[in-house]
C-alpha cells in the first residue's frame, strides 16, 4: 500500500471518530462533574412535606480543593433580649449581627441619582424627578425640596453637579435638555446651545463659568454620547468630538488648561484655550471614567478592573502605582480635595480608599448595586448611590483609629456584608451570602463554615432541610452545592446542552433553587425549564418545560420564583405575567394563572396557601391573592411586599420597613368591597431602614437583613 493511501485512511478514520471523541475530550478538559442522563428508575415526584431525613452522602467531586482562611464571625448572643415596643413584644431579637456594632454608614432614604456635595458647605444636592433635594450631611436629614424647572412637568433629572464655587448647580436628564440653576435666586441660567444636551456627566472648569457636558438627545429620541464644551461668559458652545465617536466620560484638569475625553477605545486630550485636540492615545481596554490628578496626569478606570495613571508628559501609562480592584470593571471614582487620595467603587461592589502616593488601599464597606461615588471635602466621608438601595453616607475612621487597629488596613469587618439570607426548615441553621457565604448554628450563634463561591451575582440560595447542604445559583448555568459541615464544594449541577443551546446574547442566569422536603432532590429554575436533580447521583430526573405548539421547541421564559405545595407536591413557577402549576409526577402543567403584572424585582414572592387552593403573589409593591381554579383575584393589599406564610396569615412589609401580619380573604371579594373592608393588618415590628431579604422558619423564627447588611434573628 502506498504512503499516500495510508495517509488517506488515517485522515478518514479521524473524521469518522471525531463526532464520538469530541464530547469525551470536551468533558475531560472542561471538568464536567457528571453526565446528566435521566435515571429510568428514579421517581419523578417531589416529596411532600414530612419529617426531614438525613441527606444522603454525595460522591467526592473534583471541585474539592484547599480553601483559604476566611473570616468566620459568630452571631452575638445579647445579655438582654431586645423587645419591640408598642404592642410588638411577641417578636424578640435573639441573635445580633456579627462584626462591629458601630454603623458604618447613614442612610439618606429618599436621595438618589448622581448627587453632588457643595464645595464649601455640608450640603448634598440630590436630583429626584422634577425636583432637587438638599440634604444636611452633618445630620443626614432633608433640608428642603426645590422645583428645578417650574415650566417643565414631565422632565426627569438623574444627575446634579455643583460648580467649583457652589454658585451654580447643573442637572442632567436622560430625556434632555440639561438645566442650570443659579442657587442665589433659584433662577435658570440660559445655556447657549441649540442642541438638546443630556449632560449625563458634567465637569466644570475651575472658573465655574465653563464646563464639558456628555450626552445629546436627537429629535428622533436617540441618545448620542457626545461631548460639548459650553462657555457661559461668551455664550458659545462647541462639540469636541465627531458625531460618530462614542464618549464614555469627560473631565477638566485642575488648572483648567486641558479637557480629557474618554472614548470607547481611546483617551483624547484637548486644550481649553483653542479646543484643539492635542493627543489621542488608543487603549486596549475600554475606559469607564477619567479624572485629573494634582500633578497634571490623568487617572483612568478600565473595564478589566484596573485604575491606571496616564502621563500627560510622556503620553503613556505609568508602570507603577496602579490599582487592581478585581476582574470586573471599575464603576466610579472620585478624588478628595486636591490630595492624591481617591474613593473607588469597584465591580465587586466594594468601596476602597486608594492613596496613590503610597499605593495603599483600604476597604471601608460594600454597597450592592451602587453606581456612583463621591468623596467629601476634607476627607470627611464618602457618598455612594445604589439602584433601589438608598444613598449612603460613609464616615471615614480617623487616622488614629486606623493606626490603633491591628493587622492590615482592610479589616475583616469590611467584607462582612450580606444581601441574601436563608434558613433550614428545622430552624437549626441560617446562612447569608455576600462576598462570602456564611452558615451559623442558631443554638449558640457559632459560625460553622465560610467560603467564597465560584458563582458570581448570586440570585438565590437554599439550605437543605437539616442544614447540611447549601445550594447557590447566579450568573451561569451551573448550580453549586456545598457541604456545610466540611465547608467543601460537593458538586455542580448543570444542563449539559445549556452552553450550546443558548445564543451569546441570552442572560444565562438561573433564578431560583430549592431542596425537596426530604433533601434528596434539588430543584433548579433555569433559563427555559425547571430541572430536578437527584442530589446523590447529580443526574437530572425531571425536566418541566413548556413546548411551543407549532415548532416543538422549548419556550425560553425566565422563571422568577417557585414554590412547592406542602400537601400535594405541586410546583408553582412564576414567569412574566403568569404562574404555571406543574405536577412533577406526570410532568405536565395542570393550570395557568394569568397575573396582573410582573413580579416585584426586589422581593419576587409567590406562595401556595395552606390548603393549596390559592396563590399569594408579590407584584411591585402590591400583594395579590389568586384563586387557582378560576384565576380570579380574591383579595389585594397595596403598597406592600410579601415575604412568606405565618400560619394562616402572611408576613408583609411596606416601604417604611414596617412588618405586619396580613389576613386576606379566603373567598372572592369585589374590588369596591375590599377598600371598605380595610387592610386587616396586625403590626409586628419595624425594620431598621430598608429591608433587603428575609427568611422564615415556620411560626417561630425569622431572619432578616436590613440596611446594615447583617443578619438578625428574631424569635417569637
Amino acid at each position: 500500500m502506498s504512503r499516500t493511501a495510508k495517509l488517506l485512511i488515517v485522515l478518514v478514520s479521524l473524521l469518522v471518530a471525531f463526532p464520538f471523541a469530541y464530547p469525551l475530550c470536551r468533558s475531560y478538559f472542561r471538568g464536567d462533574v457528571a453526565t446528566m442522563r435521566p435515571d429510568a428508575v428514579a421517581t419523578n415526584r417531589v416529596t411532600p412535606a414530612g419529617p426531614a431525613r438525613e441527606n444522603p452522602p454525595v460522591a467526592d467531586s473534583p471541585l474539592a480543593m484547599p480553601l483559604p482562611d476566611l473570616p468566620k464571625p459568630d452571631l452575638v448572643v445579647p445579655s438582654t433580649e431586645v423587645s419591640q415596643p408598642g404592642g410588638q413584644q411577641n417578636w424578640r431579637l435573639n441573635l445580633q449581627a456579627p462584626g462591629a456594632e458601630q454603623k458604618p454608614f447613614r442612610l439618606l432614604v429618599a436621595a438618589g441619582g448622581r448627587s453632588s456635595a457643595h464645595p464649601n458647605k455640608p450640603i448634598l444636592a440630590s436630583p429626584r424627578g422634577r425636583n432637587v433635594q438638599l440634604w444636611d450631611l452633618e445630620t443626614a436629614t432633608l433640608m428642603e425640596t426645590r422645583r428645578i424647572d417650574p415650566s417643565a412637568d414631565d422632565t426627569f433629572f438623574t444627575s446634579a453637579t455643583y460648580s467649583p464655587g457652589g454658585q451654580l448647580l447643573a442637572f442632567g436628564s436622560p430625556y434632555g435638555p440639561m438645566k442650570l440653576l443659579r442657587i442665589a435666586d433659584d433662577s435658570l441660567v440660559p445655556i447657549p446651545t441649540d442642541r438638546s444636551i443630556n449632560a449625563d456627566r458634567i465637569a466644570f472648569h475651575p472658573d465655574g463659568q465653563r464646563f464639558v457636558a456628555v450626552g445629546e438627545r436627537t429629535p428622533e429620541g436617540r441618545n448620542i454620547p457626545n461631548a460639548h464644551w459650553i462657555d457661559l461668559r461668551s455664550e458659545q458652545w462647541h462639540p469636541l468630538v465627531p458625531d460618530g465617536v462614542t464618549v464614555v466620560d469627560a473631565n477638566v484638569s485642575d488648572d483648567g488648561a486641558f479637557i480629557a475625553i474618554a472614548e470607547t477605545q481611546a483617551i483624547s486630550i484637548y486644550e481649553t484655550s483653542s479646543l484643539q485636540q492635542r493627543v489621542r492615545f488608543p487603549l486596549a481596554e475600554q475606559p469607564t471614567l477619567v479624572a485629573p490628578s494634582p500633578d497634571g496626569d490623568w487617572i483612568i478606570g478600565l473595564t478589566d478592573g484596573t485604575v491606571r495613571t496616564w502621563s500627560a508628559r510622556t503620553g503613556q501609562f505609568v508602570e507603577k502605582g496602579n490599582l487592581h480592584t478585581g476582574p470586573r470593571r471599575v464603576i466610579a471614582l472620585d478624588r478628595f480635595d486636591d490630595s492624591n487620595r481617591f474613593s473607588v467603587l469597584t465591580g465587586e461592589e466594594e468601596i476602597l480608599i486608594w492613596d496613590r502616593d503610597t499605593g495603599s488601599t483600604r476597604v471601608i464597606g460594600h454597597h450592592e448595586t451602587a453606581h456612583w461615588i463621591s468623596g467629601l471635602g476634607g476627607q470627611k466621608g464618602v457618598i455612594t448611590v445604589g439602584f433601589n438601595n438608598g444613598t449612603r453616607l460613609w464616615h471615614l475612621p480617623s487616622q488614629d483609629a486606623i493606626a490603633s487597629r491591628p493587622g492590615p488596613e482592610s479589616s475583616a469587618d469590611s467584607v462582612l456584608a450580606w444581601s441574601l439570607v436563608t434558613a433550614s426548615s428545622d430552624g437549626s441553621r441560617i446562612a447569608a451570602v455576600g462576598k462570602y457565604v456564611h452558615v451559623w448554628n442558631v443554638s449558640n450563634g457559632k459560625c460553622i463554615t465560610a467560603f467564597e463561591p465560584k458563582t458570581r451575582s448570586i440570585h438565590d440560595i437554599h439550605l437543605s432541610p437539616d442544614g447540611s447542604l447549601i445550594a447557590l445559583v447566579g450568573q451561569g448555568l451551573t448550580t453549586e452545592v456545598w457541604s456545610v459541615n466540611d465547608g467543601r464544594p460537593l458538586a455542580g449541577y448543570a444542563d449539559p446542552a445549556g452552553e450550546s443551546r443558548w445564543p451569546t446574547n441570552i442572560d444565562r442566569r438561573s433564578r431560583c433553587v430549592r431542596f425537596s422536603e426530604d433533601g434528596r432532590q434539588l430543584l433548579v429554575a433555569e433559563q427555559d425549564a425547571l430541572r430536578i436533580y437527584d442530589v446523590r447521583s447529580r443526574e437530572r430526573v425531571v425536566e418541566l418545560a413548556e413546548l411551543a405548539r407549532r415548532t416543538g421547541n422549548v419556550r425560553i421564559s425566565m422563571i422568577q420564583a417557585i414554590d412547592i405545595d406542602e400537601r400535594s407536591g405541586r410546583i408553582a413557577l412564576a414567569q412574566t405575567d403568569r404562574i404555571v402549576i406543574w405536577d412533577p409526577e406526570d410532568e405536565r402543567a395542570l393550570k395557568t394563572v394569568e397575573t396582573q403584572g410582573s413580579l416585584d424585582s426586589e422581593h419576587p414572592g409567590v406562595f401556595f396557601s395552606a390548603d393549596g387552593m390559592r396563590m399569594i403573589v408579590g407584584h411591585l409593591f402590591r400583594v395579590v391573592v389568586y384563586d387557582i381554579d378560576s384565576g380570579r383575584v380574591i383579595d389585594e393589599l397595596r403598597s406592600h411586599s410579601v415575604h412568606g406564610r405565618l400560619g394562616d396569615d402572611w408576613l408583609v412589609s411596606d416601604r417604611g420597613g414596617q412588618l405586619s401580619r396580613w389576613s386576606p380573604a379566603t373567598e372572592f371579594v369585589p374590588a369596591y368591597e375590599r377598600r371598605q373592608r380595610g387592610e386587616n393588618l396586625k403590626p409586628l415590628m419595624k425594620v431598621r431602614g430598608q429591608l433587603k431579604d428575609i427568611a422564615l422558619t415556620g411560626d417561630r423564627q425569622m431572619v432578616l437583613i436590613d440596611q446594615d447588611e447583617k443578619p438578625l434573628l428574631y424569635r417569637r
